[in-house]
């Protein structure tokens, strides 16, 4: 009955149990920071060799080890098969929670049961762990037997005979459970085989043996010697009265009962203590904290394919958190520490050295360590594949500098967790190709820069009449020095870090392919007018494909690490979101951010799913043809401007390409002047360029002379239903006034009787943003923009001159991602906006 009701609510009993263990886990966090001294242990740890250090880790988790059998045998009796990896975690999980927590066996059960327990037979799991389980405490009651047998033979402490009644009870131990283990009706304690009860008899055997082995080896590396035979009773008794005590780790009664014997025994109350913290923080500490990562690790990962992978989600975005500051944390700590005065004497080849110079060549390390690791952070923060590596030497060589003549623990703890969580993400670590963003030189700056102002400020304040009282024109002059080579150095490693870790130079995107980019808008119905701008070939291609056929197509350029996506991009029905996404994920694997200019509403919506912000940038003017005319008193303006210029000669003519050379020439020279000495801009306006203009027809004004005074261009793209014109330039000297509005009048009469609805007029910029009460900061912003700007360019000059055609007008928008400063990205558009015009592929 009971066992069916496990089995319905065995989902809720893991949660519950995963829920309880990690609240007592942080509660015995907790309980430890309380009752153990770190600062005694550092001073003890202090007092030791490296080497020594080292040893006692590894005997430490060798100790823990043997309890690895347990389940190796527990896995054989319950006939279930796990690989040694899974095996290992979760046994080390158990074994150094249940050490430290117990709770009555309740852990030791419980994780056993959520580990290798079988979902569909929950009562034959629960027999076979109760058959096992009882055995794990065999090997003590062998020892107990030992000791009670050594306080026989041996002359041992008052203290220590006065317990032989306690070790006598626990070593019945071993008797009665092989008693119960023998019963073949008892489903549960019973029916176990020989060969099984010798395995874990010989498994707790060698376990004990590695405790007791290794509380003797912490005994003789602090260098108290004292007899086995005294050492091993009284060891055996405090663990009897801390299991009856039922104290998590058997806290205060095992502690109460080892310092008073050990003092007993000739040490004094110090040394005791100081043995049972070095014994406790590498048999318990240690260990526990791997555990509660693996378990977190094994438990977590049920809990997160329950939940459709959402806490892996939080915690891999918490932990890279954590990371990053951390190191940027741990960088501060190392540059700030420099100021604190270090004696120099254990080191034989600064002590030869002036008391200034040897100061500095002491500390430089600490403020070259701390810069590289806000740089080890930025490039955790990108994700690069050089990490790895980079954080191996640094972590290394920090070490060993910090550990130089004294053992600094804490220092040593922090680095080493922060390096096994960089381990713990090595496989996010993935890229290969990074440019080092504007933001991220900005931000490093500040936290650099920052660091070291505050670094000088407190060195000031501790030292000032080093720093601010220099008398002498010689210390003046070595403290300068010592900061120009500091800097030197710094920005030599910061730089070669930087080139080391952009390993390769990977292109994103693809120059431009005529015959390619044609094939594929052929299959586009309504295509977008800007697709023409890629003929310009001043900006690379992407191309999302599936089956080898081309789907979608972005157009862009590059400058510094930011992507600046030109208008809307080209998609076949169906296909815009898959290549939106895969576009997206591309670009930061690359460690590009994606900025996308002059798109739509549709387009804007969908990426603020991405996580992306907007900003209104303008508006685009569409004339609706069939409303258009120069007829009637609606037309009058418009009439009035063509009949002006006709009467003077001028005609308007519309021409089909190829062009001859004579012709290009011309349009050449009037393309110059107007230009009078600016240079062109390219991105989102076409440029002078004769295999651009070879594309589609153009429209000339000539006088009566028959000399060409203006000419436009009109968009490749452009379709039967929707038009526009590129370049649009007259001759500046020659042209008369009004040429402009009898070019578009007459383009907009043209386009009617070819049968086109709407004619675009182009951006507006900045138009009509950031001018409601309720309108974004950075729309605002543009507004002054906007507003202050008129004097240099006139944008409503602009809007002004348009609205004369009565066009309906469309917003258009920025896109930007959320962790970018919007200021570079407006600053990257700019630059790629004005940047100087060439083709991609000469």
């Amino acid at each position: 009955m009971f066992l069916n009701w496990v089995k319905k609510w065995q989902t809720l009993i893991k949660l519950v149990l995963f829920i309880s263990i990690t609240s007592l886990a942080i509660v015995e966090i907790t309980r430890l920071f309380k009752t153990i001294s770190f600062d005694k242990i550092e001073e003890i740890l202090g007092e030791l060799s490296p080497l020594n250090v080292i040893c006692l880790a590894l005997f430490g988790f060798m100790a823990v080890a043997p309890m690895i059998f347990y389940d190796s045998i527990l896995n054989k009796e319950l006939n279930q098969k796990q690989t040694f990896s899974y095996l290992l975690e979760t046994s080390w999980t158990i074994n150094s929670l249940n050490n430290m927590i117990g709770f009555a066996g309740l852990i030791d059960i419980g994780l056993r049961y959520s580990f290798y327990g079988d979902k569909e037979r929950p009562e034959k799991s629960m027999q076979g762990i109760s058959r096992v389980i009882p055995y794990f405490m065999s090997g003590f009651s062998l020892f107990t037997l030992i000791s009670l047998v050594l306080t026989g033979l041996f002359p041992l402490s008052i203290g220590s005979k006065q317990y032989w009644p306690v070790l006598l009870g626990a070593s019945l131990y071993l008797p009665i459970v092989l008693f119960v283990s023998n019963r073949k009706n008892w489903a549960y304690f019973g029916q176990l085989g020989g060969k099984t009860m010798l395995s874990l008899v010989l498994a707790s055997a060698l376990d004990w043996a590695c405790v007791l082995s290794f509380f003797l080896l912490v005994g003789y590396i602090l260098g108290y010697n004292l007899p086995i035979y005294d050492v091993i009773p009284l060891f055996m008794i405090a663990i009897t009265i801390g299991i009856m005590s039922m104290i998590p780790g058997s806290l205060g009664s095992f502690d109460l009962i080892m310092v008073s014997g050990l003092v007993g025994l000739g040490l004094d109350k110090a040394q005791a203590l100081s043995w049972l913290l070095v014994f406790r923080l590498f048999y318990y500490i240690l260990p526990f904290c791997l555990g509660v990562v693996l378990f977190l690790k094994n438990m977590g990962g049920r809990l997160n394919e329950k939940y459709l992978g959402i806490p892996q989600k939080v915690i891999e975005a918490l932990s890279s958190i954590v990371l990053v500051w951390g190191l940027r944390l741990f960088g501060f700590f190392l540059i700030v520490s420099a100021i604190v005065p270090q004696e120099l004497g254990h080191l034989p080849l600064l002590k030869e050295l002036s008391p200034s110079t040897g100061q500095f060549v002491f500390q430089l390390p600490s403020i070259v360590f701390g810069v590289l690791f806000f740089l080890l952070a930025r490039l955790v923060r990108r994700r690069l594949k050089f990490t790895l590596m980079l954080a191996n030497v640094l972590s290394v060589t920090s070490l060993i500098y910090l550990n130089i003549g004294s053992f600094s623990l804490i220092s040593s703890i922090f680095l080493i967790k922060l390096l096994s969580l960089i381990w713990w993400k090595k496989d996010t670590f993935v890229r290969r190709h990074y440019i080092y963003a504007w933001e991220d030189c900005c931000k490093d700056i500040i936290y650099i820069g920052g660091t070291l102002f505050l670094t000088l400020l407190l060195l000031g304040h501790l030292n000032p009449h080093h720093v601010f009282k220099l008398k002498h024109l010689s210390h003046l002059v070595t403290h300068w020095i010592h900061l120009l080579g500091l800097s030197l150095i710094l920005v030599m490693l910061y730089i070669l870090v930087l080139r080391e870790s952009n390993q390769t130079k990977e292109n994103f995107g693809e120059v431009f392919d005529k015959q390619r980019y044609q094939d594929f808008i052929a299959t586009i119905p309504n295509i977008n007018l800007d697709a023409a701008l890629a003929y310009l070939d001043d900006k690379y291609l992407y191309w999302y494909q599936e089956d080898g056929q081309d789907k979608v197509v972005f157009q862009f350029a590059i400058d510094n690490n930011k992507c600046v996506v030109m208008s809307d991009p080209l998609a076949q029905s169906g296909y815009l979101e898959k290549g939106l996404s895969k576009f997206l994920e591309d670009a930061e694997d690359t460690n590009v951010s994606v900025i996308f200019y002059e798109i739509n509403q549709e387009i804007t919506l969908l990426l603020h799913e991405y996580g992306y912000d907007f900003m209104k940038f303008g508006e685009t003017a569409q004339v609706l043809l069939d409303r258009f005319t120069t007829e009637g008193k609606q037309g009058k303006k418009f009439r009035t401007v063509v009949n002006r210029l006709e009467s003077k000669g001028y005609q308007f003519q519309v021409l089909q390409p190829p062009f001859d050379k004579k012709l290009l020439n011309t349009l050449k020279e009037i393309s110059d002047n107007w230009l009078d000495g600016r240079q062109e801009k390219g991105f989102s306006l076409g440029f002078f360029d004769e295999k651009y203009i070879q594309l589609a027809p153009i429209a000339l004004v000539r006088d009566k002379e028959d000399k060409v005074q203006a000419f436009v261009t009109f968009l490749a793209c452009n379709g039967p239903e929707e038009a526009s014109i590129d370049l649009m330039r007259y001759h500046l000297r020659t042209a008369p006034n009004g040429i402009m509005d009898y070019l578009f009048v007459k383009l907009l009469l043209h386009f009617k009787e070819e049968g086109v609805s709407l004619f675009e007029l182009g951006m507006a910029p900045l138009s009509n943003v950031g001018t409601e009460k309720h309108s974004f900061l950075q729309e605002k912003v543009a507004y002054l923009i906007y507003a202050f700007t008129n004097r240099f360019y006139s944008f409503s000059g602009l809007r002004q001159y348009k609205q004369k055609f009565n066009p309906i007008w469309t917003p258009r928008y920025v896109a930007y991602p959320r962790d970018t400063w919007l200021i570079l990205d407006m600053l990257a558009i700019y630059r790629v906006d004005n940047r100087k015009v060439k083709r991609l592929s000469y």
